[in-house]
C-alpha cells in the first residue's frame, strides 16, 4: 500500500467545491495516473462532528466495487487537511449524464 503526500501530486483546476472543502483534478508524478483529489479541512469537519462519519465512508467506499461508484485509491492528512485520492469520473457526474426515459 501506497503511502502518499501533497507532493506526489501535480494538483490541476477545480472539479467542485463543496462545504468542506474541495475536489481537484490531479495527477500522481511517478505513474502519471489522473485522479480526483478530494481536500477537505480538518476545522469544518472537526466543528461539524463529523471525523466518524468520515472514517465511516472511507471504510464503505474501500470495499465497493461497482461500475457506478468511484474508485476509492487512497488518503492521508497532514495538520489541517485529509486528502482523499478517488478515480477521476472523466465523463462527468453520473446523474448529469443519465437519460431518463419517460
Amino acid at each position: 500500500m501506497a503511502v502518499w503526500c501533497v507532493d506526489d501530486f501535480k494538483i490541476g483546476c477545480p472539479l467542485g467545491k463543496g462545504h468542506f472543502g474541495i475536489v481537484y483534478l490531479a495527477c500522481e508524478k511517478v505513474t502519471k495516473c489522473i485522479v480526483a483529489l478530494k481536500v477537505l479541512f480538518k476545522p469544518q469537519l472537526e466543528e461539524a462532528g463529523l471525523e466518524w462519519h468520515l472514517r465511516r465512508e472511507a471504510q464503505i467506499q474501500f470495499l465497493l466495487g461497482h461500475p457506478s461508484i468511484l474508485r476509492w485509491f487512497g488518503c492521508f492528512q497532514d495538520a489541517t487537511k485529509v486528502y482523499i485520492i478517488l478515480e477521476w469520473a472523466s465523463h462527468g457526474e453520473y446523474l448529469k449524464n443519465v437519460v431518463i426515459q419517460s
